[in-house]
This record gives C-alpha cells, sequence and structure tokens, in this order.
C-alpha cells in the first residue's frame, strides 16, 4: 500500500491552509447550533368544515420579519387558542398575538405591543342596531372568538354589563351563529381599518366571500358605527422564561417602529 505523503515544501503551505479551514467549518457548526428554533404558538382557523386552515400569508411574511431581524429560528405551531395559551403559560413555548387580560398578567409576560386593535360590534338583521358605548351592550349576549380577550376594559365589563358566549374558531361558522340569532352580536377585532364604512365593506365584500360558505352568499352584516373596544396585542411568555428572546424581539418592535418598517409590514395585516 502506498502512502502519499505532502511534499515537503508544501507542507508549510498546505499545512495552515487545513487548519484555517478547519477552524472555519467548526466554527459555522457551532454558530448553526447556537441557532435554536423556538416554539412560536399560533391561533388556528377553521374552515366551514372544521378543518384547518394554512396560515395567513400576511402573517407568515410578520413572522419571517421577525425571525430576519431577532436572528431567532421559529417552529411555528397553529393550535387551538385556548391550548396554545395553556402550552405557553407552562413556559413551552412563545404565544403571539396574545392581549393584555388580568388574569394573564399574572403568567405571562408581554412584549411591547404589536399592534393596535379597534374592536367592532358586528350585528345582522333589521332593525339596525346603534352601538356607541359600552353602555348600549348592557344586557347583551356577546359572541366572542373561543380564548379570546379584547384588553382591560372589555375583562372589566365581562359577564358584568354583558353576557359572553364563545364561539366556535370557524369564523364563518360564527357570522352563522349571528345570523341565526344566537347572540345578539359579536366581537370583531380589526388592525388597520378605522372607519365603520371600511370594516363594513372589508367584511361584506372581501372576508364573507372567502369563506366560499352558499349560506353566507348574498348576506350583509352591520358594524357599529364606532368601535367599542380598544386593544393591542403581544408576544408572550410564561413569567421568567425566554428572557433573552423577548428582549431581542422587543427590540426588533422597538427598531421597527421607529423605523416604519414595522407599520409597513403589518399594514396588510386586518
Amino acid at each position: 500500500m502506498k502512502i502519499r505523503l505532502i511534499p515537503r515544501l508544501l507542507g508549510p503551505i498546505l499545512l495552515p491552509a487545513f487548519i484555517g479551514l478547519f477552524v472555519l467549518l467548526s466554527g459555522s457548526s457551532t454558530a448553526r447550533a447556537q441557532v435554536q428554533t423556538v416554539p412560536l404558538f399560533l391561533q388556528e382557523n377553521l374552515d366551514i368544515h372544521g378543518r384547518q386552515l394554512p396560515i395567513d400569508k400576511d402573517l407568515e411574511k410578520i413572522l419571517i420579519y421577525f425571525e430576519r431581524e431577532s436572528g431567532l429560528r421559529f417552529d411555528w405551531r397553529m393550535l387551538p387558542w385556548n391550548r396554545a395559551q395553556m402550552l405557553g403559560r407552562n413556559g413551552e413555548g412563545i404565544v403571539f398575538g396574545l392581549s393584555k387580560s388580568p388574569e394573564r398578567l399574572k403568567y405571562f409576560q408581554f412584549s411591547q405591543p404589536i399592534v393596535s386593535e379597534k374592536i367592532w360590534a358586528v350585528t345582522y338583521g333589521e332593525p339596525r342596531q346603534n352601538f356607541r358605548t359600552l353602555e348600549d351592550l348592557r344586557g347583551k349576549t356577546v359572541g366572542i372568538g373561543r380564548g379570546f380577550s379584547h384588553g382591560m376594559d372589555f375583562e372589566k365589563a365581562r359577564n358584568v354589563v354583558f353576557t359572553v358566549q364563545e364561539d366556535s374558531a370557524s369564523s364563518g361558522a360564527r357570522f352563522k351563529k349571528l345570523m341565526n340569532k344566537r347572540s345578539d352580536l359579536m366581537l370583531w377585532p380589526v388592525r388597520q381599518l378605522t372607519t365603520a364604512a371600511q370594516v363594513e365593506d372589508y367584511l361584506n365584500n372581501k372576508l364573507l366571500p372567502s369563506f366560499n360558505d352558499p349560506e353566507l352568499k348574498g348576506k350583509r352584516f352591520h358594524v357599529s358605527q364606532k368601535p367599542v373596544f380598544y386593544d393591542t396585542v403581544h408576544f408572550a411568555v410564561a413569567q421568567g422564561k425566554y428572557q433573552n428572546e423577548l428582549a431581542k424581539l422587543n427590540e426588533v418592535i422597538r427598531r421597527g417602529t421607529d423605523n416604519g418598517e414595522l407599520p409597513k409590514i403589518m399594514a396588510k395585516f386586518y
């Protein structure tokens, strides 16, 4: 068996090169190992048949933005909203899109606000209801998404001023429940639109047709003249967990708000 040795003259040249290549490859492997995947829990949305819908494309762009700007890598998991919150509360990952409530503040640390939401009252049928203030909701049955909260003011009034019913995770099913008079109104958060006319146009001419549900075809829903609540949404982690990740996300929110990139990328996320 022949053993080929590096020629004596080439040894001083090639040996440092081999050592440098080894260090470079080792360093890149170490860097890859240091980028750990973080579970990120998202609210699932179901179609009219109860099947989970794929992640919204605009939401996907937002999450990619946060990954790129923070250096974090997320493992996106779309779950029933109550389960997502339970896993987050247990310290098993980060929750995206959570709003504050007195109960949640006991268990979660929240990022800076990602975006503000206006919470509109949606009704069906005539005569058209004219909800302007919280007092207008007194004695009403109010439908909300399962596991939802709509901020601190909402929580103070919940089951005190009005009665809350938690609806299905299917948006289409929520509208049909309202249409069938099983609640007086439902609350619907909208992030980017500012007037009742804009929200009503979006719901009736864009959102409802996207469900492809024959029972909703041609139906028209009404929106309160003003938002009935205001809210903010956040990343949330269990108390004392994911502190480094939360700090990085807060820095992205701060920087993105200052340079205008975050509002720009949130603009299409209704």
